[in-house]
C-alpha cells in the first residue's frame, strides 16, 4: 500500500529527528499523509491552510464540500501536540466542526469537541507512529482521515461509536505491562526518583540512583517484594546502622571499558565518558546531529531536555545541578546528572538518529 510505504519512510525520518519544527512537520508529514489519504492538497478550498475562525487560525481545515470545514488539524512542534487542546476544541466547537486532530508528526490525537467530559474524555484515540506497526498506523489514519470516509460521514460516525464504546479502556489496561517495561528499561527519571525517595523515607538513607535504575531495568515488571534481586534485597534488609551511606545524586563510579564506534575502539573511564564520546564523535561528522538528537523523544524528560543549548534547559528546576554538564560541538550541552541506564538510553538514541545499529555499529557495556 502507498500509504503504508509513506508511513515507513516518515517513521524513519522521525527516528532521525528530521522534522524539527511545525513547518517541517506540516510539509514533510501532514501534507504527505493527506495526499495519500485521498485529499487534494493543491486545492486550498479542500485542504485549507491557516483557516481563520472567529477566535483564531487553525493550521489546516479539511473541507467537504469545498470551503466548508469538516475536520480541523492543528500541528505543533515535537512534544507539544497537546499544548493547544483546549484552544483547538473551542475553535472547533464554536465553528461547528465536529472532529479535531492534534499532531506533532509523531503522535496523532483525534477528538470529538462537542461530546461530554474532560478534554481527555473527548479524545477518541491517540496514535504514536513510533510505537505502532506501519500497518496498524495505516488502518488508524485511514479510519479517521481517508477522504472517501470523511465525505461519506463514515469517519465521524466511527469516531462517535468508539467514543461511546468504553470497552476500549481494556485495550489501554492490556498495554500497561509493555509500557512499564519500556519505562524501566530506559531508566525513566521519574520512576527512579520515586523509588529512591520512598526508600529514603523508609530507611533514612537514600540509595544510589544507578542501583535503583539497574534494579528497575532488571525487573521489567511491577515490583514484587518477594522477587527482589538478591544483591538489592540483601543490601536493604540490613539494619540501618550497618548500611553503607549512599550518594544523593548520580556520580561516576568506575565502569571503565572500551567503546566500539563504527569499528574504532575508544577507551572510557565511566558511563558519562562513554556517552560524551559517542555524542561528540557523531556530532563531528554531522552538523545537524545534536539538534536532531535533542528532538528525539528519549532525549527529553517530563520537565527537561538532556541535550540542549543552555544549562537552564538541562536543569530548569535545579540551579544547583547546572554545572553537571559536558560541552558538545557547536555549543550544545549534555546533562551528566543522569543514572547510567539513562546514559545508555541516550547512546542508543544517538545511534538511531545517526542511522547506526546499537550493538553492531555502536557497542558499549556498562
Amino acid at each position: 500500500m502507498a500509504l503504508e510505504t509513506t508511513l515507513t519512510d516518515i517513521v524513519a525520518r522521525l527516528r532521525q529527528a528530521r522534522c524539527p519544527n511545525e513547518q517541517a512537520i506540516s510539509q514533510g508529514i501532514v501534507l504527505r499523509l493527506l495526499q495519500e489519504l485521498g485529499w487534494d492538497t493543491w486545492d486550498t478550498t479542500i485542504v485549507w491552510p491557516e483557516y481563520q475562525t472567529g477566535e483564531g487560525r487553525v493550521d489546516f481545515a479539511l473541507c467537504h464540500p469545498p470551503a466548508k470545514p469538516a475536520i480541523f488539524i492543528e500541528v505543533k512542534q515535537p512534544g507539544r501536540a497537546e499544548d493547544v487542546v483546549r484552544q483547538a476544541l473551542e475553535y472547533a466547537f464554536h465553528t461547528g466542526v465536529p472532529f479535531v486532530v492534534l499532531t506533532d508528526g509523531k503522535t496523532w490525537s483525534f477528538y470529538l469537541p462537542a461530546e461530554q467530559g474532560s478534554y481527555e474524555d473527548r479524545r477518541v484515540y491517540k496514535l504514536d507512529l513510533l510505537e505502532r506497526p506501519a500497518g496498524e498506523a495505516t488502518e488508524t489514519l485511514s479510519r479517521y482521515l481517508a477522504r472517501e470516509r470523511v465525505v461519506a460521514g463514515a469517519a465521524l460516525e466511527t469516531a462517535r461509536q468508539e467514543y461511546r464504546n468504553r470497552h476500549r479502556r481494556s485495550q489501554a489496561s492490556a498495554a500497561i505491562p509493555e509500557v512499564w517495561r519500556e519505562l524501566v528499561g530506559k531508566g525513566n527519571e521519574e520512576l527512579v526518583e520515586l523509588l529512591a525517595s520512598n526508600v529514603e523515607l523508609k530507611t533514612g538513607i537514600r540509595p544510589d540512583t544507578d542501583e535503583v535504575a539497574k534494579f528497575l531495568a532488571a525487573m521489567g515488571k511491577p515490583v514484587i517484594v518477594g522477587a527482589l534481586p538478591s544483591n538489592i534485597s540483601e543490601q536493604w534488609s540490613r539494619p540501618a546502622e550497618r548500611r553503607t551511606p549512599q550518594r544523593t545524586h548520580p556520580t561516576e563510579t568506575s565502569r571503565s571499558g572500551s567503546l566500539i564506534l563504527r569499528g574504532k575502539a575508544y577507551p572510557y573511564a565511566n558511563a558519562k565518558d562513554a556517552m560524551v564520546i559517542v555524542l561528540r564523535e557523531l556530532a563531528n561528522s554531522d552538523a545537524s546531529f545534536l539538534e536532531r538528537c535533542s528532538q528525539h523523544p528519549d532525549a527529553q524528560g517530563r520537565k527537561r531536555r538532556y541535550i540542549a543549548r543552555t544549562p537552564e534547559e538541562l536543569y530548569p528546576d535545579r540551579e544547583d545541578l547546572r554545572d553537571c554538564r559536558e560541552s558538545l560541538p557547536g555549543g550544545s550541552l549534555v546533562a551528566t546528572n543522569l543514572n547510567n541506564v539513562l546514559k545508555k538510553t541516550i547512546i542508543k538514541l544517538a545511534a538511531e538518529v545517526a542511522g547506526l545499529k546499537f550493538g553492531n555499529d555502536v557497542v558499549v557495556e556498562f
